[in-house]
């Protein structure tokens, strides 16, 4: 799930800079003028952001009324922040969401919001790198 969340930019004199005014971390950051629309999968870094008076939640609705500042739109950008919250490829399991949905890709089918969840919901079946989620024991004579 990624909560999307608005800031201002930093402030450097007269003119705002191009970047968040938070450290957000691994997010997908969309820049206005004078707004960061953050999109974050860690609910624990969206909620420390969230302390600060000046950044606060967007809804799907409030994402409707926003035009996003390029070619992509903003599921397309949410998928991306999921993708940073994974910890980068081979780092776990391939599951079979994601191996259908990078098939899908290259077939240059774009992916809906039923099909992000189906995605997620076949992710539970790993299909390659399942033995990367085991934890290894040590063996009593020392050896893995």
């Amino acid at each position: 799930m990624v909560t999307w969340l608005e800031m201002p930019l930093r402030s450097s004199g007269a003119q705002p800079s191009l970047r968040a005014k938070y450290d957000v971390g691994n997010a997908v950051v969309m820049l206005s003028e004078t707004t960061a629309y953050v999109a974050l999968a860690d609910p624990k870094a969206a909620n420390e952001l969230l302390q600060h008076p000046d950044v606060q939640r967007l809804t799907a609705n409030n994402l409707k009324t926003i035009q996003p500042g390029g070619p992509l739109s903003w599921e397309a950008l949410e998928r991306q922040a999921e993708a940073l919250n994974h910890g980068g490829v081979g780092r776990g399991p391939v599951g079979l969401g994601d191996l259908i949905s990078s098939l899908t890709r290259k077939a240059r089918i774009h992916e809906c919001s039923g099909c992000a969840r189906r995605r997620r919901g076949l992710n539970r079946i790993p299909v390659w790198g399942w033995w990367r989620s085991q934890k290894l024991t040590p063996q009593p004579d020392g050896s893995p």
